[in-house]
């Protein structure tokens, strides 16, 4: 049996892959808000960042309804990115330029993402947590580059 991966196999893994990470990260933040209302008491639904969010923003002597409003635009965003990631995913079985057209939207979409998180983590002065978000934006861009630096 001769299993050849070839470079747009590759590319169409990683569009996978960030179409299931995208919606497990949606799922956690959603299923975490839920638990902060009291909607939902699981174990497997911690309860971190929106209190994160709160406690990041208490500098600023904010009402808590910004960081409601902040919470849910990005309940939204990430919505957004994992629906256009997913939108891609299905387009994989169809010519490249379609799906590569699909997948291109959903990294704009997922990359600018980041770059608000970058600002905002200056804003707040989170810099540990920056790191974080740097690390998980600049892997996904460096996916993004394979698109374009591996022939097909």
């Amino acid at each position: 049996m001769n299993l050849k991966l070839d470079n747009a196999a590759f590319n169409k893994i990683l569009v996978l892959f960030w179409a299931l990470w995208w919606l497990i990260a949606f799922w956690t933040d959603v299923t975490g808000g839920l638990a902060h209302l009291g909607l939902l008491k699981a174990t497997w639904a911690p309860d971190g960042n929106f209190p994160f969010l709160v406690a990041s923003l208490k500098i600023y002597h904010v009402p808590l309804l910004v960081p409601t409003v902040f919470f849910m635009l990005i309940l939204t965003w990430s919505l957004v990115s994992t629906v256009a990631f997913l939108w891609a995913a299905a387009a994989l079985t169809q010519a490249r330029e379609i799906w590569v057209d699909r997948a291109r939207m959903a990294y704009i979409i997922s990359l600018s993402f980041w770059l608000a998180f970058f600002l905002a983590d200056q804003f707040v002065f989170k810099f540990d947590l920056e790191e974080n978000h740097m690390v998980q934006g600049g892997f996904e861009l460096l996916t993004l580059f394979a698109l374009y630096i591996l022939p097909f």
